[in-house]
């Protein structure tokens, strides 16, 4: 849309966006007088000026378009019937279809030949992975609810064999059309029909399963792909899974959220894990290869002489894989240093000696 669509009502009636009603109307008042076409012959504009002018006043001196309009702007006016925006690229187009519309009326009527026609809702269904899973990639059957088209009346929502009538209230139109009189004339405006919502027809004999929704709820079983390397948070997209839609509306989605469970040995970070070990103070001194568990299961810890309490050690290629299965990360392991707290007689004699030499070799 151009720039242009943007145009504010409230400046082209010259008014303050917290204007009152009756300010709004002195305003239009005033500037119609000067700006009529009858009265400002000589202006070649007087008529598109007229008409932006008319139309920003049957706006503003609406109380439910005004609110619809200072939230949302023109697209909000879409919200209540009456004005068909499909098409408009312009704020002169827009006026243009405001006094172009049927009977008289300012406001474009819709289509009123055949109903609504709804995309089907979008569903959303959780599932749990362990770190493992994640890892290998799993098949998971999943259980939810949603709603297909009644099997009785074929999605149509009528008794087989019944079909629509015109509804009473806007007599086949899907419009109520008001007057409004003032002394430029006469302005029709049109709002859209509360029994039929603007289809211009009603229902007689709804569908006894459905009672006239057209669908009814069904659980379903469906067995899901989940690829490796998942994250908290992430959706998996299944077309067409979700709700049916009405009067032929295509289907929704069903998307898949991804919940990954808290693991107590493992803090994640992407493709990189987190983890620790608790290493004897003699192996750290000396060090030693020792078993400890992966996502792979156990796998041999190659400690280096000398281990600090805090130190890490990276395993290549033992971490998550990328989303889809791709080049896995590092385990990172932190080194936990084991001090005993109590030791025996023997082991106390040893480490006396350690001791000693260790200031032996210190004073030299």
């Amino acid at each position: 849309m151009h720039d242009e669509i943007e145009q504010d009502l409230y400046e082209i009636l010259g008014v303050s966006r917290n204007a009152t009603k009756s300010e709004i109307k002195a305003a239009y008042r005033k500037k119609a007088r000067e700006c009529h076409p009858d009265v400002a012959k000589d202006d070649p504009e007087s008529e598109r000026k007229f008409k932006e002018l008319t139309f920003a006043y049957e706006i503003l001196s609406d109380d439910v378009k005004r609110r619809d309009y200072d939230m949302w702007g023109l697209e909000g006016l879409k919200r209540h019937g009456g004005i068909e925006y499909a098409g408009f690229t312009t704020f002169q187009d827009l006026i243009d279809m405001f006094f172009s519309g049927p009977f008289g009326s300012p406001f474009r009527r819709t289509t009123t030949s055949s109903r609504v026609v709804i995309r089907g809702r979008d569903l959303e269904v959780p599932v749990s992975l362990t770190l493992k899973e994640v890892l290998s990639g799993v098949e998971r059957e999943i259980e939810y609810e949603r709603l297909v088209l009644c099997g009785e009346c074929d999605g149509t929502g009528m008794m087989p064999g019944t079909h629509l009538n015109d509804c009473k209230e806007c007599r086949g139109t899907g419009q109520i059309t008001t007057r409004r009189d003032n002394f430029f004339g006469t302005f029709l405006t049109s709002r859209t029909c509360r029994i039929c919502g603007g289809t211009g027809r009603v229902m007689t004999h709804p569908c006894s399963r459905c009672a006239g929704e057209g669908r009814v709820k069904k659980v379903e079983n469906l067995k899901v792909h989940v690829p490796q390397g998942l994250e908290d948070g992430d959706h998996l997209r299944i077309r067409g899974k979700g709700d049916d839609g009405v009067n032929g509306g295509e289907p929704g989605d069903l998307y898949v959220e991804i919940r990954i469970e808290p693991d107590s040995r493992y803090i994640r970070d992407g493709e990189t894990i987190y983890t620790e070990v608790e290493v004897d103070m003699v192996d750290a001194a000396l060090g030693c290869e020792m078993n400890m568990d992966s996502l792979d299961g156990p796998i041999k810890l190659a400690v280096p002489p000398g281990t600090q309490p805090g130190d890490i050690i990276r395993v290549k290629g033992k971490g998550l894989p990328r989303r889809g299965g791709h080049k896995r990360g590092d385990m990172i392991v932190a080194v936990k240093v084991l001090v005993p707290k109590k030791i025996s007689a023997e082991e106390r004699k040893i480490l006396e000696k350690l001791r000693g030499l260790r200031s032996e070799n210190v004073q030299r």
